[in-house]
């Protein structure tokens, strides 16, 4: 049998390999929490840069679509400007004649509109205007939706 103090001994023993199983767990939890922290924080950093890439983007878009609609304005203001010389529209008269409407009847050849009137042509361009600054800001969003 086993004197007391060799059972004593094998108790240190035990606890001593207990202890340090503990120790050795502990570490390695420490070690994988660590990595885990880091890991965390490497996939925030890169979240964070990807979102500063993206509000950098749309930033770009906004501006270059308000460069356009600068550049749109600018020229509607020019067209319209250019119309001065045109004549504007005759009252209506009160009786309806043949010689209401001077523009020749075409032979289908199609219109440029160097025959309308000052207003009309103004409401046109500025139709065509409205036009393109709405098709430049759906080019924007369809930019902002590929980012």
């Amino acid at each position: 049998m086993l004197s007391v103090l060799d059972k004593i001994k094998y108790l240190a023993i035990a606890v001593a390999w207990i202890v340090s199983l503990v120790f050795v767990y502990q570490y390695s939890a420490d070690k994988e929490n660590k990595k885990l922290v880091l890991y965390k924080a490497q996939i925030e950093k890169n979240a964070q840069d990807k979102d500063e890439a993206h509000k950098a983007a749309v930033v770009k878009i906004q501006k270059d679509k308000e460069d356009a609609i600068r550049t749109l304005n600018r020229r509607h203001a020019s067209i319209v400007a250019g119309l001065q010389q045109r004549p504007q529209r005759p009252a209506p008269a009160l009786e309806p004649s043949k010689e209401s409407n001077p523009a020749p009847i075409s032979a289908g050849t199609g219109s440029t509109g160097e025959q309308l009137y000052r207003q009309d042509a103004e409401f046109l361009i500025g139709e065509a205007a409205k036009a393109d600054i709405l098709r430049q800001a759906l080019m924007s969003c369809r930019k902002q939706l590929e980012q």
